[in-house]
């Protein structure tokens, strides 16, 4: 921001910064007005930087971050404040099921002459299951079957229509989903006074009318 300064006297307006010569040696100090700075703490630049704002010098205090910084425990991937100079990716591992063991044995059948006697048991199954993600299925064999509860979904492109489109809560991304996008979404092509995804119409239309008598066009 420039300032009106007076020197000797004479005022001169407008003066963004001011040279004075140096008390031994060549040269001179510039100063510059920086009191309209917005900067006003070191969380606004990266570390290892410094600058000045309304006579005050800041420090950088921004680390920067790159994908070596996160980590994935389970489904959760933590991602470290900071500045990414570029995208940072961490890929989390996919499960898997197994049915158990084959199980025999659950009931016997006992007959004494003209008696029947049928045991039965109760057998507990625990499924084999690896650390990660495992997707909806089933495992099964002919005594036992496990379902997954898990919903995935593959890499796809969304085109967006008249009406919004849910990924459902839950859902595991096992590919990525593109939002798809329009050169042509540009307010020229939109009529003024409509908005489609947030961006407003100037396209002004022509209303043509005939007089009845004259039969004359206007165009308006």
């Amino acid at each position: 921001m420039a300032k009106n300064v007076k020197i000797n006297g004479v005022t001169y307006s407008d003066v963004p910064s001011v040279e004075i010569p140096l008390a031994t040696g060549s040269g001179s100090a510039e100063f510059f007005d920086t009191s309209d700075a917005t900067l006003d703490s070191g969380g606004k630049m990266l570390s290892g930087n410094t600058a000045y704002a309304d006579g005050v010098k800041y420090e950088g205090t921004i680390a920067s971050k790159s994908a070596s910084d996160l980590t994935a425990s389970g489904a959760t991937v933590t991602v470290p404040a900071g500045y990414y100079g570029s995208q940072a990716t961490k890929s989390v591992a996919s499960g898997s099921a197994t049915a158990p063991a084959s199980i025999s044995g659950t009931s016997a059948t006992l007959t004494t002459g003209n008696n029947t006697l049928t045991l039965s048991k109760t057998v507990s199954v625990t499924p084999v299951v690896s650390a990660g993600y495992v997707a909806s299925a089933t495992a099964a064999n002919s005594n036992v079957s496990l379902t997954a509860t898990v919903t995935t979904k593959a890499a796809a492109t969304i085109t967006p229509g008249t009406s919004a489109q849910t990924i459902a809560a839950g859902t595991y991304l096992t590919g990525a989903q593109t939002i798809a996008g329009d050169a042509n979404l540009v307010a020229s092509n939109i009529k003024s006074g409509t908005s489609i995804f947030g961006v407003a119409g100037s396209l002004t239309l022509v209303s043509v009318s005939q007089d009845s008598t004259t039969k004359v066009l206007t165009v308006s």
